[in-house]
């Protein structure tokens, strides 16, 4: 239904701004730096998650995934959590060095990777918006990086080494973010009927859980977080807004209310609560804002209208098809 998917979108964007400012601003205050803590809270609530799904919960129907026929359609949660898993831990750590909004402007370039997936693996043609979208992204990224690199480089401490290293990791976890939504949405196109939406969560859920818990709970108690009673009330809402942030996205993935694949939805949305996330970066935490910074954010702002025009455009297209369609069934009767 749309309203759901709306729902599922503004909540997206919510959860997801949230959690990241939350993270920064304990970081900015307290020094404190530590990447596995962070991966602890976005499992904390993993125990609860079945509040969502238990009406609809059954071990029997979870064991029959273990039979011989259907054992292959496991290696699809599991996989996109392993992938999740290594791009969490990625990201977390390049946040504890690089500013907010230096972050928030790199982390959009998943849409760039987007496109060999459409092409080779969804088999969805990529179009000339798209690709003018992408363009957008591609130049706004070249502003940020030469700013940022060129202002660190020229401080007398180890940040420039810090900010090229961590700029890397922050394209790579792009990389692995593109690479995971894909594949979540090539799955539940082939597998769907086998494999419900609330089956995969659960799924997927429980893998991640399984790999991160031993690390994280091993490296939190060697580097312990401070417990105030405002960062408790702040690392409630990361929790919070880490665990429905990833139910959120999984259903916009699973969403069949387009031709186009899910990821152009994913990726305007993405890129609207980034600017809300920088906007938050630069007037709260006062980060660095130049004309070179400007001219950034006014092509990632581009990218991200273009990807949402796409959306919309496409989306009325296929209903007035789709009406078109039922008008000549009708007149066939």
């Amino acid at each position: 239904m749309t309203w759901v998917l709306i729902l599922n979108s503004i909540l997206f964007v919510g959860t997801l701004t949230e959690y990241l400012i939350c993270m920064k601003y304990i970081t900015n205050k307290y020094d404190y730096k530590n990447e596995w803590f962070n991966v602890l809270l976005s499992i904390v609530f993993t125990p609860f998650y079945g509040i969502f799904f238990i009406r609809k919960f059954s071990w029997s129907r979870i064991k029959i995934y273990f039979e011989p026929e259907r054992r292959h359609v496991l290696k699809y949660p599991i996989i996109t959590s392993f992938l999740y898993t290594i791009e969490t831990v990625f990201v977390f750590y390049a946040l504890n060095t690089v500013t907010l909004s230096y972050y928030t402007i790199l982390r959009s370039g998943f849409i760039i990777f987007n496109i060999m997936w459409f092409k080779f693996l969804l088999k969805k043609p990529v179009t000339r918006l798209y690709y003018a979208s992408c363009a957008a992204l591609v130049i706004s990224h070249s502003f940020a990086v030469g700013q940022y690199i060129l202002q660190y480089s020229e401080s007398s401490d180890n940040h420039g080494g810090n900010v090229i290293q961590n700029t890397v990791i922050i394209l790579v976890s792009c990389f692995l973010n593109s690479t995971y939504n894909n594949l979540i949405e090539y799955s539940m196109s082939l597998y769907g009927d086998i494999m419900p939406n609330i089956d995969f969560q659960i799924m997927f859920q429980c893998s991640y859980f399984i790999i991160v818990a031993p690390w994280a709970i091993f490296y939190t108690i060697k580097h312990t977080p401070p417990i105030t009673a405002g960062t408790t009330t702040m690392y409630f809402f990361i929790a919070f807004g880490l665990q429905l942030y990833m139910f959120n996205k999984i259903y916009i993935l699973n969403s069949k209310n387009s031709v186009i694949p899910a990821n152009i939805l994913l990726g305007g949305l993405d890129i609207i609560r980034r600017i809300i996330q920088l906007t938050y970066s630069f007037v709260c935490f006062n980060e660095p804002f130049d004309a070179v910074i400007g001219v950034s954010l006014v092509f990632l702002a581009l990218s991200g209208g273009i990807l949402m025009y796409q959306y919309i455009h496409d989306y009325r297209t296929n209903l007035h098809h789709q009406r078109l369609e039922c008008d000549i069934e009708l007149e066939k009767l």
